[in-house]
């Protein structure tokens, strides 16, 4: 994974945890964009970084059908210092990219 990548997966590591999204587990992993191709993905694959999310705590940071945009926005917030975005590419996984 890019230095970019890993470093958007610890600022949203941290993100969740200080959000309390960690406590009760789900659904979510990261992939480099290296294994999600491997596991032929049709979304994400020219991403920084893959997060799925599928039931777990803390997707509603990242699905739009959990209806919580206020959470979503403060993600998004706590990213633009890393200059990456998250883009939801299905309803169990989500990718990161490079806003420069």
């Amino acid at each position: 994974m890019s230095e970019k990548g890993s470093a958007a997966a610890h600022a949203i590591r941290d993100f969740l945890v200080e959000r309390g999204l960690t406590e009760h587990g789900g659904g979510g992993k990261f992939y480099s964009p290296e294994e999600w191709k491997e596991r032929e993905e049709l979304y994400g694959t020219d991403s920084l970084l893959i997060i799925t999310h599928d039931g777990g705590d803390h997707a509603a940071a990242f699905n739009y059908a959990y209806e919580d945009p206020a959470l979503m926005q403060a993600l998004t917030s706590k990213l633009s210092d890393s200059n990456v975005f998250v883009e939801q590419c299905t309803s169990w996984y989500s990718a990161v990219y490079d806003n420069a």
